[in-house]
């Protein structure tokens, strides 16, 4: 069964609609790493012309679902609502065997690594229920080796005892070096449903590897993968969060772990987002909101800024103004009034969860810890047309005070490696510890830069191997 089909019959089964918000999904944006397209096929250095860009508004040739209708409404669509609209090289569509060849070889790659377009099925499913296909292994590149970051329960991974730290060093009995990037994902990656490939494994802290059979499938992730409150030798209370999913069903888990933190009345909080891709903006002006309180309510969270062909998006605050918001679902959220939060990054941080330290920038002191974020301004309304969804960059978002463009990312402010030796949420966890360090000294601790730093001392990152473009996104309403 094929991806698309798998996960359109898992949400069928699971949902009824998409939930959170109050809204549907229609906006979104990809990082970099992970949510590139395919290389433009034979090339995009035609000169510009306005030949191939159809005379009627995309509404007009919507639904004309045969490849040369649907080629002009991928021309018409991009012409009108692209952010880069002016840039586009045009190219013959005729050598381009599908509509979606089409849009990526219009995408202007020298700023666009975001734009991708998928069947609306998968597109729409991960968002909604969580669910994709895999073994259930998150896997990182760390200084040319390729390790697992954590493990989602219940899956092929999980069962053959795999935790955070286990190195990938060969697959099918060809070392993990001597295969292509493009065959590393295909193996770890599959498209179907069970999918089996062996995988030489070293655990962590031995030395004899060992090898496991691995079966794709239907893996549901945990979004809000822990949290805890740590109470540190001064007696502080510091709330601990892994969020790795802006997803609709992060939404009650977040909810239901602000109401603790509140309750149990916490000094500080450490939100760790070093795997967070990003995907419903609405989940990420939540989780701002609740860390700000009092201070950000009524605030803009958010500005989008189309292109200037669509100055009434722009100008419209019902369009262009996310307000951090109070309340979802007619209950109003925990508010935790923080003065300052600690968040944990690295380049798998991304898009929706770059927002939060944008967007909260302005009224709480946001502590960067790790590495570069992936640098994701950007977002996308979906569009969908003849079973396809597209996700062209739509817009530039700002914060309350007009900044943006962060395409380098968001450095941090105590560069660490990432530590994949301990647990997630173990206070000896290089990243967590940094950030428990700073909450009790008011500043970085000086072991945050001396190990596993690079003769530029920057930290090493760990870089996403693959993630599917909706997985690296920012997705509004």
């Amino acid at each position: 069964m094929k991806k698309s089909l798998f996960l359109s019959a898992v949400l069928l089964s699971l949902l009824a609609g998409c939930g959170g918000g109050g809204g549907s999904p229609g906006t979104c944006v990809g990082s970099a790493a992970v949510c590139s397209p395919p290389p433009n096929s034979g090339g995009n250095t035609q000169a510009p012309t306005s030949s191939y860009i159809p005379k009627e508004e995309p509404a007009a040739l919507a639904n004309i679902c045969t490849p040369e209708g649907e080629k002009k409404w991928v021309r018409a669509h991009l012409h009108d609502v692209y952010l880069w609209y002016k840039e586009i090289v045009d190219v013959d569509p005729a050598r381009y065997a599908s509509p979606a060849d089409y849009f990526y070889a219009l995408v202007v790659r020298a700023r666009d690594r975001f734009s991708f377009t998928d069947t609306q099925q998968a597109a729409s499913s991960f968002f909604r229920s969580g669910v994709d296909v895999g073994y259930g292994a998150e896997l990182v590149v760390v200084d040319n080796r390729m390790r697992v970051a954590y493990v989602e329960d219940g899956t092929s991974a999980s069962l053959t005892g795999i935790t955070r730290g286990a190195e990938i060093t060969a697959v099918n009995g060809t070392p993990i070096g001597n295969l292509s990037r493009a065959e590393q994902i295909a193996a770890l990656y599959p498209d179907e449903v069970g999918t089996v490939n062996n995988f030489t494994i070293l655990d962590p802290g031995s030395t004899t590897p060992r090898t496991v059979q691995w079966m794709a499938a239907g893996v549901i992730h945990r979004p809000v993968w822990l949290t805890k409150i740590i109470t540190t030798s001064d007696s502080k209370r510091v709330g601990y969060m892994v969020f790795n999913d802006h997803i609709a069903t992060a939404e009650n888990p977040l909810i239901a772990a602000f109401t603790q933190f509140q309750q149990e009345g916490i000094d500080d909080l450490v939100l760790d987002l070093r795997y967070n891709g990003g995907g419903y903006l609405y989940l990420a002006n939540e989780v701002a909101a609740m860390i700000g309180g009092d201070a950000v309510a009524g605030q803009v969270f958010e500005r989008l800024r189309f292109n200037d062909k669509h100055p009434e998006k722009t100008n419209d605050p019902r369009n262009s103004m996310k307000f951090f918001t109070t309340s979802t679902k007619d209950q109003p959220l925990p508010r935790l009034n923080l003065k300052r939060v600690f968040v944990l990054t690295g380049r798998g941080t991304c898009s929706a969860s770059e927002s939060i330290i944008n967007g909260l920038s302005p009224f709480v002191q946001v502590i960067t810890i790790g590495g570069t974020t992936c640098g994701k301004p950007y977002g996308m309304l979906q569009a969908n047309n003849c079973g396809r969804a597209y996700f062209a960059v739509q817009f530039e978002g700002v914060n309350a005070l007009n900044q943006g463009g962060y395409v380098g990312g968001f450095g941090p402010n105590c560069p660490a490696s990432d530590d994949l030796e301990h647990p997630l949420g173990d206070t000896s966890e290089r990243l967590l510890a940094t950030a428990l360090g700073y909450s009790a000294s008011g500043s970085c601790p000086a072991t945050s830069f001396t190990k596993g730093l690079t003769a530029t001392y920057a930290p090493l990152s760990a870089e996403p191997l693959h993630r599917p473009p909706w997985r690296e996104n920012r997705v509004a309403q």
